[in-house]
């Protein structure tokens, strides 16, 4: 039996065995290389709903941070500003203590008998 191709290539089936038998290694190759590619196809849709999934949760992670160092960065100021009112009381009452004591005559006898340290 013979096949004809448009009139012009006959081939037997005994040359198309003989030709199979000779080169059968490099038709499991071609059929190996043709299988992973399949497979490789199925699996890279999975691999890529994963990245897709992994960059959703970077950007959600990353919003996060963001957030709580904007978060972090108000309750600072606020901390700073709340310090730097108390040290501004604090030096206004030194002052006005100051005053007074400036203010008032001190007499040392009158401080050692308060103290209760009698003059002899």
């Amino acid at each position: 039996m013979t096949l004809q191709r448009c009139g012009v290539m006959v081939v037997s089936w005994s040359k198309i065995k003989a030709w199979i038998k000779a080169h059968w290694n490099w038709l499991v190759l071609m059929g190996l290389f043709c299988l992973a590619y399949l497979l490789g196809k199925k699996s890279s849709g999975t691999l890529l709903a994963q990245a897709t999934l992994a960059k959703d949760q970077y950007k959600k992670e990353s919003e996060a941070i963001e957030k709580a160092t904007r978060a972090k960065d108000d309750r600072d100021e606020k901390i700073d500003n709340r310090k730097e009112e108390i040290k501004k009381a604090l030096i206004e009452e030194r002052e006005r203590k100051l005053r007074l004591v400036n203010q008032k005559e001190v007499d040392a006898d009158e401080v050692f008998e308060n103290m209760g340290i009698k003059k002899k």
